[in-house]
């Protein structure tokens, strides 16, 4: 069994309050209750691998909020090193979906990290 069996899903009172945001895609909704519930623990760990190179650790935290429209600050460190620790606003839905992203991940690969895409954002190197 892997960390995505292991987390129990949220009540439904809580995913409705998130279901609009993930109505088009039903592969993402049906990890909303999962996302939610780690959302709850606010924050992670995994690690992220460099083509090329080695896997390098990081902890991401952030704010727990109450509503999907609610900004949250994210605070993100790599390697345990307070030079490689990055600051990000989101939405919780936003977040939310990335941490859908990552559950994915872990339930289909069993690699606890967060799509490339998130890193872009983390890195603001998105339009």
């Amino acid at each position: 069994m892997n960390l995505f069996d292991e987390i129990i899903p949220a009540p439904p009172d809580k995913v409705n309050l998130y279901a609009p945001y993930f109505m088009k895609s039903a592969a993402r909704r049906n990890v909303l209750p999962k996302a939610i519930t780690l959302y709850h623990k606010g924050g992670l760990g995994g690690h992220r691998a460099i083509e090329g190179g080695e896997k390098i650790p990081y902890a991401i935290d952030w704010v727990i909020q109450n509503l999907p429209g609610d900004l949250t600050r994210c605070t993100m460190m790599f390697d345990d090193n307070s030079d490689l620790t990055y600051d990000l606003n989101l939405m919780n839905s936003e977040l939310i979906g990335y941490l859908i992203d990552w559950l994915i991940n872990i339930r289909d690969t069993n690699t606890p990290d967060f799509p490339q895409y998130f890193y872009y954002k983390l890195m603001k190197m998105e339009d």
